[in-house]
């Protein structure tokens, strides 16, 4: 009889917790899954030997930044991965009015701020609350495109890095950022900020992962830790249809005592834990539930299901949230 294996977050037994399918892509293979009895983390069992067919080309990490935008020549591309990790570069003349509003709105806590940022000022709480500013060193683990470090850099701030070990090479070459094809563990170097925005599930060993984020953290910096959990409401309630359980690109989904568990082995403290989730977690598993892929041609998302359910599915989203059993979190972790 094969053992079960132990669970790859904080070392107890694991039991079998269920079968699901691959449904982004709507192949409908299917891959077990454990769940903890000491921290309730879900992993994959067995741990897939290579990935490569469930990230194809037109994978949503891996789409351009801006596609209006060409890809960057070669030389372009060298003068990106010579330059020296997260040095300062100073911003166009065009960048001028941008950064100083993002100078503002990382100082400030007002309503009307927020207001007028819109949608944006979220990455910006995320600057103020690890009082990270416009021109300190700022890595993104798992950065796809760099969609997200040229947005940043484009709003003014000056020392970005990227590092993604399927970095296809499709930045903009004016944006000054720095990338590599590069996981956490080859890493070197000392951030302010390290952000790993929904790329850790991916990691396949989780502990050293995280020992490695840690690591590039600088004293008195802090780590951003963005990924879906598996102790709110929607995995309990849809099991093997739940939509962030995306089967078999997240290896494995912590629970908030598995990130405690993670961030006392790796030095780092806890700060705090904020609920982001949104209504993906209810219409994105109500497709799935239907037998409806996520992607594809011809296929419509979340507008397969009645607009009534759509808006059930923001309401009951919002008071998930703020009960805080919303299916993905925002964990501030500090190096002291």
């Amino acid at each position: 009889m094969t053992a079960v294996p132990a669970c790859r977050i904080c070392g107890e037994r694991t039991v079998f917790a269920w079968t699901a399918r691959e449904m982004m892509l709507g192949t409908r293979e299917r891959f077990d899954y454990l769940e903890c009895v000491g921290c309730g983390s879900l992993q994959i069992d067995p741990l897939p030997a290579s990935l490569d067919r469930f990230y194809p080309p037109d994978y949503y990490t891996q789409a351009c930044a801006e596609p209006s935008k060409q890809q960057p020549g070669e030389e372009a591309m060298q003068r990106i991965e010579q330059a020296p990790p997260g040095a300062p570069r100073p911003a166009p003349r065009g960048r001028r009015l941008r950064r100083r509003w993002s100078e503002v709105r990382l100082a400030s806590r007002g309503a009307l701020v927020r207001a007028l940022s819109g949608r944006r000022y979220a990455r910006f709480d995320w600057f103020r609350r690890t009082g990270t500013g416009i021109d300190d060193a700022i890595l993104d683990v798992g950065c796809g495109s760099g969609r997200l470090l040229g947005r940043l850099a484009g709003e003014g701030f000056t020392r970005l890095v990227g590092i993604d070990p399927r970095f296809a090479g499709r930045a903009l070459s004016d944006q000054g950022i720095r990338f590599a094809r590069e996981s956490p563990e080859e890493h070197t170097g000392q951030y302010r900020l390290v952000m790993a925005h929904h790329s850790f599930e991916h990691m396949r060993d989780p502990v050293a992962a995280f020992a490695a984020m840690a690591r590039l953290v600088e004293r008195g910096g802090h780590l951003l830790l963005r990924i879906p959990v598996a102790d709110g409401w929607a995995p309990r309630h849809y099991g093997p249809d739940w939509v962030q359980l995306d089967a078999p690109r997240h290896l494995h989904v912590p629970t908030r005592r598995g990130v405690e568990i993670l961030a006392r082995g790796s030095g780092l403290r806890l700060l705090e834990v904020v609920d982001d989730s949104g209504p993906f977690q209810i219409w994105g598993s109500e497709l799935y539930r239907r037998d409806i892929p996520l992607v594809g041609p011809g296929r419509s998302g979340r507008s397969a299901l009645p607009w009534s359910s759509r808006i059930r599915a923001r309401l009951e989203a919002r008071r998930l949230a703020r009960e805080g059993r919303g299916d993905q979190a925002c964990f501030y972790l500090r190096r002291d």
